[in-house]
């Protein structure tokens, strides 16, 4: 039965609708992203907006530094300069790419049931930190601030003639550059949220620059990947040493057999004889260092490690600045106690960088970890 008039207007009607609603999410999804990257954005009208990107984002995905995006098809054909972003189309791709690099990174803030100092707070202190050689610390003063960790999942593969990955989180406090790592634990109890809860509001994390963040948790990441490589490669070393012990004493047993016939072949006076069998064994001895070559690093292990995720942990703390006596010199020790995982957080040794808990004073007023480093 042929199709009435009402009918047919209905249906465009239906269409038109989930068309704008369609270019109402595009529009929505693009203005996120540019935001995100920490671009600008100027709408012009329902369909029209007018982009500015930062300089790493142009180069590093394709996109216009300015540019103006259009997302009906006559809007696209009223503004020359538009370039027309629908399902499809290159410049959609092209931030679709740049939104999921941006989203292997998000922003954490942790939920404290009570921000505030603790009670007992020198009692907290005392019992986790060891001041030695110096007299009882005294607490001068307190303060809340918010602190962020850059939490970074990193995907390791070790290759030989096999492949096999595994997953590495390496976690670096954002202000001073220490080696948060270990500390990873005391989180696992922690409640994070995406938005700002209380104490984050008012507070603001300062911090070191994030190439700064990142060139040190690749160095934190190498120090913990040595360890695991050595590993692996003392579990392949006796399959290599099986391997090159057989095909040494192939090499062996040919040469000696080829040795024996050259030296035959002198005695006869046969030259031409003599040099064939010679030409032979330089081969040999060729092919036997080929073989070695090959065998040596079919058995090595090497380690690759791509970047995955980063995630941008705040958490507020508790500064308490103490002074320590040592001798006839006052040193003054800050101390931060996390008020998300109701802990006191290990001291950073300003010598090597390491977390400690044992502190010995310096000459020059700073407590490091060891008397070693101290000396």
């Amino acid at each position: 039965m042929a199709r009435t008039e009402p009918d047919r207007t209905l249906e465009q009607v239906a269409s038109e609708t989930r068309a704008r609603r369609h270019r109402v999410d595009l529009r929505r999804f693009i203005t996120d992203v540019v935001t995100t990257a920490g671009g600008i954005v100027d709408v012009k009208d329902e369909y029209l907006l007018h982009v500015a990107l930062p300089a790493e984002v142009v180069e590093g995905f394709s996109l216009p530094e300015f540019g103006v995006l259009a997302f009906d098809y006559d809007a696209a054909k009223d503004a020359p300069a538009a370039e027309f972003v629908t399902f499809g189309s290159p410049v959609l791709d092209r931030f679709v790419a740049l939104g999921l690099e941006l989203g292997r990174v998000t922003r954490e803030y942790a939920r404290s049931s009570a921000v505030r100092v603790p009670p007992n707070l020198m009692g907290r202190i005392e019992s986790r930190i060891g001041f030695n050689r110096s007299r009882r610390p005294v607490l001068r003063a307190t303060s809340i601030e918010a602190y962020e960790r850059a939490v970074f999942g990193f995907v390791v593969s070790y290759i030989s003639d096999e492949r096999f990955s595994e997953s590495v989180a390496v976690a670096v406090d954002t202000t001073n550059l220490a080696d948060d790592t270990d500390l990873l634990d005391e989180s696992k109890g922690v409640t994070f949220s995406s938005e700002p809860q209380g104490f984050a509001a008012g507070l603001t994390a300062k911090g070191r620059p994030y190439s700064e963040v990142l060139q040190k948790a690749l160095e934190c990441l190498q120090a913990r990947v040595r360890p695991r490589l050595a590993t692996h490669q003392a579990e392949v070393r006796g399959f290599c040493e099986k391997e090159l012990v057989t095909v040494l004493g192939f090499y062996e047993r040919t040469l000696a057999d080829l040795a024996a016939r050259e030296e035959a072949a002198a005695a006869a006076g046969d030259p031409d004889k003599k040099a064939r069998i010679h030409s032979k064994i330089e081969a040999s001895q060729v092919e036997r260092q080929r073989r070695i070559a090959d065998i040596v690093s079919k058995y090595r292990v090497r380690a690759e490690a791509r970047l995955d995720s980063v995630t941008l942990q705040v958490m507020p703390k508790v500064r308490a600045l103490l002074e320590v006596r040592h001798k006839d010199s006052i040193y003054t020790q800050p101390v931060f106690y996390n008020l998300a995982t109701n802990s006191v957080e290990p001291l950073t040794c300003p010598r090597c960088g390491r977390r400690f808990f044992s502190a010995y004073p310096a000459k020059d007023g700073m407590f490091v970890c060891s008397t070693e480093e101290a000396e």
